[in-house]
Order: structure tokens, then sequence, then C-alpha cells
């Protein structure tokens, strides 16, 4: 299902399309997925979603200076957004699709998380100004990140630019500074 959606519209996917494409039989899916199509996507975005934190996470705790470890997050979410797999998951929201209501944020909500701890750390330890408000960077960088794998998945070209960009950002935030 994560695949179609990469390829086409919601609206267009058929309950036969997803099971000729897993090579299985229209009551199989309705076995395993007895609300049909919404319960595909929601199943498939929560999955990839699942992926995003489990990769990020590892690829994060691998890593021991702050920007590193922010870099880690946006990378996960590239590495996913950019593939046939995770292009719908960069693309799509609650916001603009229904089915999903309930289910979105997830991955987000952990990156937040995680980059408050990292930034709440790097202040700690006098990287940044005592007086940044960390948690409201938190929610600037982790909505930089959602976006920046949205626009992997719409362009996958853009990956190396748009990380090295963060990466700029980054070293820039991490400069302790009074101003």
């Amino acid at each position: 299902m994560s695949v179609l959606l990469g390829e086409q519209s919601f609206e267009s996917i058929t309950v036969d399309e997803v099971a000729q494409r897993a090579g299985v039989s229209r009551g199989t899916i309705y076995t395993y997925f007895p609300d049909g199509r919404e319960q595909l996507i929601r199943d498939a975005y929560v999955r990839i979603a699942e992926q995003v934190v489990a990769k990020g996470s590892a690829e994060r705790a691998a890593q021991s200076r702050i920007a590193d470890r922010v870099l880690a997050l946006a990378g996960a979410l590239v590495s996913v957004t950019g593939t046939a797999e995770g292009r719908f998951y960069g693309l799509v929201g609650a916001a603009t699709f229904g089915p999903l209501g309930g289910v979105t944020g997830s991955a987000s909500g952990m990156f937040h998380a995680m980059l408050t701890e990292d930034l709440h750390q790097a202040r700690e330890l006098g990287l940044v100004s005592p007086t940044a408000p960390v948690d409201e960077i938190a929610v600037l960088v982790s909505g930089a990140i959602r976006e920046i794998g949205a626009r992997v998945a719409s362009d996958p070209s853009q990956a190396e630019a748009l990380l090295n960009a963060l990466r700029i950002t980054c070293a820039a935030l991490l400069m302790p500074t009074d101003a």
C-alpha cells in the first residue's frame, strides 16, 4: 500500500489493486484489514513511523556531538522519505488526509522529545546560550526536520543540500552567545 501511495492518490487506489500488487486475494486483504483501504493506509503509516523512530533513535544514540545527534534524526527521516515506500509518509498528514487522523505525529513527537533533551544538554554543557529558549528551538528544529522529509519525498535529489543546510543551522545554533 505504501508504495502505491507514493505513486498515486489514495482515492484512485482500489483494494483489488492492493491485492494484485501483494499477490493475494481481495478476501485476504479484508481478512487482515477489515476496514479496507483506510486501515491499510493507517497501518502502513504507523509501520513507516516506527521505522523512522527506530532508525532515528539508533543513529542518534551512535553520535556523541549534539549537532550530529540532530542530523542523525533528520538523516533517518530522509532515508525513509526518499524511498518509494516512504514517499507518502513525507507527503501526507492528518490535516490533508482524514484516514490518518489519530495516527500521525508519533515520530515527530519522539523526535521533538529527543531534540529537547539534546538542546537542554547542550545548554548545560555551555554549547548554547544559557538564555536560549531551548524548548521553543526544539519546536523549530523538529518542524524543519519534518519539512526536510516532505521536500525529500517530493524530490529525493534535495536530500544532501537540505541536510547540509540543517548542518549549518546546527553549527550556528550551537555557538554560545548572549545576543
